[in-house]
Formats: structure tokens, C-alpha cells, sequence
């Protein structure tokens, strides 16, 4: 069987809100692909009705119903794996492993019961999973993991102090998710075809081999190509070989690139409404943000004001870089 992983992250150009990096594995025969496997169930290029769609997260999320579509692909593969649907946002957050003590620093993320699905009809996403649980078994492919990592705006503020630069900084945050997949990748008993992890490229980065080999000690990572668009390397471990592709438009190139695309897009989206509900109670009138760069200075401009009053530091809200 041959092993397929992808990583993909949310938030990296914001300056409000959490950087999210997610990771998906799935297992399947040669020659299988699983946007032709699930393509009753799963649409690619647009959105289509009774379908949940995996693509890069901005298309699936873009207009009027973009929050909608993305949490009916998120949640129904995360129902597709483990059986059922999270309940609300810390109850996911807990089992995704994610340090909720750690981000209860932000007042805004003390109360983590957002329900879910936000806006998605919860019986229709279980019924959704279990068709392409089925279908998935019908090709003999499997999804076996799903990794998605937070990474707040405190965590990030404090990657940029210890590595003095915002690529390194990023490839960190890549590396928890990208070293844990190698690990199940490397432990997966029928996991014995090709072995491949593509990656959406970390910015304008072109060459990742001293990154692997700090990642991968154990590895010898042997260069396969590194040109502008993608750069691929060959890790020989013990444990057997694996290929891991830095891509532009990693998305379009393999399904587990798409869809933990989609699950980091949902789960910072999720933290997003987090930051502005706790602040809109606050201060009336104040508009909701997005978080990015234009709109994070008007938000924050916004809150002047009653700084004092809200007695935030600055640290816990505005990234550095």
C-alpha cells in the first residue's frame, strides 16, 4: 500500500490570529486517486450540491456561504475517520492535542464551547462521512491520520524572538506536524509502496534540505530537485524511504494537501470568531476582523481607546511579524 501525506497551514500574512498548520495521511493501492474514488461524494473545481468540495481553503471558503462549505469538508472527514462529530471547539481542540492551558492566556480563548457545526446541518455531515468512510473502503484506501496545530499569536511572537526570522519561524511551525506524520508514515505496517508528503512551498522558500535533516536526524536526506516552483527530497531512514515535495499550489497536486488546507482554514477561522466575539462584547460597535493587515490596524485603532479598560498586552494579540 502506498502512503500519501499532505500539509498545508492558514494565517501566515495575518496580524491577528493564529498561524494553523494541518497534516493528512491517507493509505491506498497504485494507481488510486481519491478525488476520482470519492467523486460522488467530493467535488474539486466548484461547489456542487449534496457534495463536500476539497481544494485550497481560499477557494472553498470564498463567497457568501464560504464558511459553510469549508466546515462540511472539515468536519465530515474528521467524522469520516474517527466515527463522530466534535462538539464544540475545545472538545475538538483537546483532541487534536492542542495546549488549551497555553491558550487560556488569551481571555478570549477562557471559554472555548463554541458549538459545532456552526452552520452546517450536523445530520447531514454524518451522513456524508459515512458515504465516503464507504467509499473509501470500497477502493481499499484509508484515512488514517488527521493532524491540525495552532500555533497563537504568543507562541509565534516568541518563535520570531528565539529565530530572528519570520521563514524560520514558519518552517518550525511546519516541522511539528511534518515530523509527526514522517513518524506515522515510518511506523504503518502496510505502508510498504511509495511513501510521499507534499507540502504547500513555505513562502517563497526554495531549498529545505538542512530544515529535513535537523527534522530527521536518523535520515539521510538525499536532494532530488530544488527549483522555484517545487523541490523534492529523498529521506532514507532506517524505517524505509520517503519522498517529501515542497510545492507551490500544493493543493491541486495531492488530495491530502487539499484537505489539510481546509482544516487549518476552519480551525483558525474558529479561533478568529473566538477573538471577535470576546472583543465585540466589549467595545460597542466595534466591527469583527479578519485579522489581516489592513483590516488588524483598523481593528486595533478601533480598540485604542479602551486599551486601559481591556488591559491586554500587546504580546498575547499583535504579531511581531
Amino acid at each position: 500500500m502506498n502512503l500519501l501525506a499532505g500539509v498545508d497551514e492558514a494565517g501566515l500574512g495575518p496580524i491577528l490570529g493564529p498561524l494553523v498548520v494541518a497534516g493528512v495521511l491517507m493509505r491506498g493501492p497504485e494507481g488510486q486517486d481519491a478525488w476520482k474514488v470519492l467523486r460522488r461524494h467530493v467535488g474539486k473545481q466548484k461547489h456542487e450540491k449534496g457534495k463536500v468540495r476539497v481544494a485550497d481553503s481560499k477557494k472553498v471558503h470564498q463567497g457568501p456561504h464560504g464558511l459553510r462549505h469549508l466546515e462540511a469538508t472539515a468536519l465530515t472527514f474528521w467524522a469520516a475517520l474517527h466515527g463522530e462529530l466534535p462538539t464544540d471547539l475545545g472538545s475538538w481542540l483537546t483532541a487534536l492535542g492542542a495546549d488549551t492551558k497555553a491558550l487560556a492566556r488569551c481571555p478570549w480563548y477562557e471559554d472555548l464551547l463554541l458549538p459545532l457545526p456552526r452552520l452546517a446541518d450536523a445530520d447531514s455531515l454524518r451522513l456524508s462521512a459515512e458515504l465516503i468512510a464507504r467509499e473509501l473502503r470500497r477502493a481499499d484506501m484509508a484515512l488514517v491520520h488527521i493532524a491540525v496545530r495552532p500555533v497563537d499569536v504568543e507562541e509565534w511572537n516568541l518563535l520570531i524572538a528565539d529565530t530572528d526570522n519570520k521563514s524560520r519561524a514558519h518552517f518550525h511551525a511546519f516541522a511539528e506536524v511534518i515530523g509527526g506524520l514522517l513518524e506515522r508514515i515510518g511506523d504503518d505496517p502496510a505502508g510498504d509502496g511509495r511513501r510521499h508528503l507534499v507540502a504547500d512551498r513555505c513562502g517563497g522558500r526554495m531549498h529545505y534540505g538542512q530544515d529535513l535533516r535537523r527534522l530527521c536526524p536518523d535520515a539521510a536526506v538525499v536532494v532530488l530537485d530544488e527549483q522555484p516552483a517545487c523541490s523534492s527530497y529523498r529521506l532514507e531512514r532506517p524505517a524505509g524511504d520517503v519522498t517529501v515535495t515542497f510545492a507551490e499550489r500544493g493543493e491541486d497536486r495531492a488530495f491530502p494537501t487539499a484537505l489539510a488546507s481546509c482544516f487549518a482554514k476552519y480551525l483558525r477561522e474558529l479561533m478568529v470568531e473566538c477573538l471577535n466575539r470576546w472583543f465585540c462584547a466589549r467595545v460597542p460597535g466595534l466591527a469583527p476582523t479578519a485579522g489581516y493587515f489592513v483590516d488588524g490596524h483598523r481593528f486595533l485603532d478601533d480598540l485604542a481607546p479602551h486599551a486601559a479598560a481591556l488591559q491586554v498586552p500587546r504580546e498575547l494579540l499583535v504579531r511581531v511579524r
